[in-house]
């Protein structure tokens, strides 16, 4: 009778949580990945090669996106040596079970799994709905016997290039790529010489692994790479939102696409980013950047300094991309408030802040002039005068407390204050009673 495709996949399943032990051909004992594969197809007595190498020369030749439940999907793990390391049966839904590795034990994985994604060689359909197990047998037995014997099996363009897991199409997109494929058939390359020449190729010099990953991905599964794209705009619009930054459309695509074809890290990210963070229609940032803008306009108003709006975006904008910090700008601000300053340079070197310094003149004014002190700033003129006064010689000479007292009461306004008024009384008072003129 025919094996099904359940049957494999129900057999596989039963060995889930089986440790892996390299070389271990044990089910419930222990396996490696090339030995669990072995065992679940040996359960029906269809017999495989026991390595990795030779089992990728069993069956035939699958793409990834015609895979079936039961196939084989093999992988380069290890980036030292060229060619497939690591086996796996495919069980549907992009899912696939293996032996992983030492110290792990038999599990289920996803082929979009960045980490096998990048690794993927090629898938191997051992399971022929047409033929009986005796079938199976004869045929695997033969494939494995041309397997182990010391000629290079002779494979076709369509079967060299989904061994790469690139797509005969993807080679014909590429002529360089396409002529260098005819060689290799023709004089039946081995693997090595294979990968020796294309990585000789202007196209493999001219892009970075990722970006050829993606080319390679957008010819051989389109779906999955527009898919891929798709998950890379949503990201992108969700991190500009938190960020600030206001995307256009096309802004957006691009950046999806330096996303999924160069593998942009989190700085990349955040510098393309920054330099959107912008106002929003009503002239208001959002985000991060907004809250970045209001820790530095707060500093800049600490500090006595009036800094515009755009000032602001642009700080927070450069502190989005990382080409600055908080600490950065906090401190440009201070030598600013040092040179508008200079009499308090030593306090403001010392962490002191301008709104420190100028409260108990803020104090004073609000008292003298009646004020509500929160209506009082570091650049009411009085308390701007008091602080930036100068000597004879044009050196800076805040004014004392007690002189800037006196000040406030040359202004026109302390003359309408209550205070101003009652004293104004009591000296009149004091006046008439040294003339006899009322009862002292």
């Amino acid at each position: 009778m025919p094996v099904s495709q359940q049957q494999i996949i129900d057999r596989a399943k039963q060995a889930l949580g089986t440790p892996y032990i390299w070389g271990g051909d044990s089910l419930t004992g222990g396996v490696d990945c090339s030995g669990l594969v072995q065992q679940v197809y040996a359960s029906f007595g269809i017999q495989l090669p026991r390595v990795t190498y030779q089992q990728i020369n069993t069956g035939q030749s699958v793409q990834i996106g015609n895979l079936q439940p039961g196939d084989l999907v093999f992988f380069d793990t290890d980036k030292s040596q060229k060619g497939p390391d690591h086996v796996g049966i495919y069980l549907g839904g992009g899912k696939f079970i293996h032996a992983p590795k030492p110290g792990d034990s038999v599990k289920i994985s996803s082929l979009t799994d960045s980490y096998y994604s990048t690794r993927w060689m090629g898938g191997r359909r051992i399971l022929d709905s047409g033929a009986s197990t005796g079938d199976a047998v004869a045929y695997n037995a033969g494939v494995a016997a041309e397997a182990s014997a010391p000629v290079q099996p002779t494979l076709s363009p369509q079967e060299l290039a989904e061994q790469y897991g690139m797509s005969y199409s993807f080679f014909k997109s590429q002529p360089e790529l396409m002529k260098l494929l005819k060689s290799a058939v023709s004089e039946t390359w081995t693997a090595d010489v294979f990968t020796s020449h294309l990585k000789n190729t202007k196209w493999w010099k001219d892009n970075s692994a990722s970006a050829r990953q993606s080319q390679v991905l957008a010819k051989t599964d389109p779906a999955t790479y527009k898919a891929n794209i798709g998950a890379a705009q949503a990201a992108a619009q969700e991190m500009a939102t938190k960020m600030g930054a206001i995307l256009s459309v096309k802004q957006v695509s691009s950046l999806a696409k330096n996303m999924v074809d160069y593998a942009w890290n989190d700085a990349q990210i955040q510098n393309f980013l920054g330099q959107y963070v912008d106002f929003t229609a009503k002239h208001t940032l959002g985000g991060q950047a907004a809250t970045a803008a209001t820790a530095i306009g707060q500093y800049a108003y600490n500090q006595g300094l009036k800094v515009s709006d755009q000032t602001v975006k642009n700080q927070a904008a450069l502190l989005a991309r990382g080409l600055t910090s908080m600490q950065g700008i906090q401190d440009g601000l201070r030598q600013q408030a040092i040179s508008t300053y200079p009499g308090f340079a030593d306090q403001i070197m010392g962490g002191a802040t301008m709104r420190d310094i100028a409260q108990p003149y803020i104090q004073m004014t609000a008292q003298q002039l009646e004020l509500p002190e929160s209506e009082i700033t570091v650049w009411h003129p009085k308390v701007a005068a008091a602080l930036g006064a100068a000597s004879g010689q044009g050196l800076p000479a805040p004014l004392s407390l007690p002189d800037f007292a006196t000040s406030l009461r040359t202004d026109p306004q302390w003359r309408k204050t209550q205070g101003a008024q009652s004293q104004a009384m009591a000296v009149g008072a004091s006046v008439l009673g040294s003339m006899g003129l009322v009862a002292s």
